[in-house]
């Protein structure tokens, strides 16, 4: 629940969440219109002018989004940001070099900030001085062209080709501990973890780390602690699997390639041993 009285506003919960399920209405930190020609943009904090942006509100996604419109320097105007209840632990820096590790993977220009100068540049505005409704319907085509619509922003870089791509985010399977019950498939909100079948005619778990997000759900959901999410890597190989049938129940399902059990029973009977158990019937 969020404490209304507290709130600062600065937007740090809508940039953390990695589903974009958080959101300050009527706030947004993306570009009403585009950069200037050499790519620049002012950040101006919110404290000094209204409508300004915090840079806490400035996530991966978020700076994705912007470098996809043009931006390549964004210039601040923040003052002493350790100093203000928004701005402790700042996250920026670190985001900003994950950015660009990324962009450097896909040989594409970094993102750098810059100091303000006296140039006047395209400034980032959270929203709320925009009053005119035509201006304000143009400003969301604008935002919306961004990126596609139906792909987040971070996504649609990190899908940019590249010699050995890193992701934000890299989901992983261990197969000595997966027991192939596909809860990972299913919860996962960005159909990052997939079943596909191979040229072979096989299943396999396939990996798309460009559209991960990082929420860990798949982490959560899993009772084996199979799946775990590397930060920074590259995408992990598909994980081939093979079909059987458990000899106990009948189950049809599929187990990493490599680690079939050889008593041929599915994950739950080889728990439960219900198969083992003696039952007497009296007639």
């Amino acid at each position: 629940m969020l404490d209304a009285a507290i709130c600062t506003g600065c937007g740090a919960c809508a940039a953390a969440c990695p589903q974009r399920a958080v959101a300050i209405e009527g706030v947004s930190p993306l570009p009403p219109i585009a950069p200037d020609r050499a790519g620049r943009m002012l950040l101006v904090c919110p404290a000094r002018v209204p409508g300004g942006v915090c840079l806490q509100a400035l996530g991966l996604e978020a700076l994705a989004a912007l470098w996809l419109s043009g931006l390549r320097s964004l210039h601040l105007d923040t003052g002493d940001c350790a100093s203000c209840p928004s701005g402790r632990a700042l996250p920026f820096t670190q985001t900003l070099q994950t950015l660009n590790a990324i962009l450097s993977d896909r040989a594409l220009p970094p993102l750098h900030t810059a100091p303000v100068t006296g140039t006047r540049l395209p400034r980032l505005s959270d929203g709320r001085d925009r009053v005119d409704p035509s201006r304000r319907a143009l400003f969301g085509s604008l935002a919306r062209g961004l990126a596609p619509e139906t792909r987040p922003a971070l996504a649609h870089l990190q899908a940019y080709p590249g010699p050995a791509p890193r992701h934000a985010h890299s989901p992983r399977i261990d197969p000595a501990l997966c027991t192939g019950c596909n809860a990972c498939l299913r919860i996962c909100p960005a159909s990052a973890m997939t079943l596909i079948n191979t040229a072979d005619g096989n299943p396999a778990y396939h990996m798309a780390s460009s559209d991960c997000s990082g929420c860990s759900q798949c982490t959560e959901v899993c009772e084996s602690d199979a799946i775990t999410i590397d930060t920074l890597a590259p995408a992990a190989p598909d994980l081939a699997l093979r079909r059987f049938q458990c000899r106990a129940c009948g189950t049809p399902g599929h187990l990493p390639a490599d680690h079939l059990r050889a008593d041929g029973l599915c994950p739950i009977c080889a728990r439960t041993r219900h198969h083992a158990k003696l039952h007497q019937v009296i007639a």
